[in-house]
């Protein structure tokens, strides 16, 4: 297989497609994953509450 101009321009197309990707499309990307788990984490956390809550409010109605 011989390098010609059309795997050259393949290469550079594509490491231009992985740049632009990287540098635009990721960061918010990562950033709305890391919002979703701020409030999946903040959801548990309030249901264990909630759990200790009713588990409490049980205990005083006996």
């Amino acid at each position: 297989m011989s390098i010609n101009a059309t795997l050259i321009g393949q290469m550079i197309t594509f490491t231009l497609l992985v740049w632009l990707t990287m540098k635009y499309v990721w960061p918010p990307i990562i950033a709305a994953l890391e919002e979703r788990k701020a409030k999946i984490a903040e959801g548990l956390a309030a249901a264990e509450k909630g759990q200790q809550d009713v588990k409490l409010a049980e205990k005083k109605a006996k």
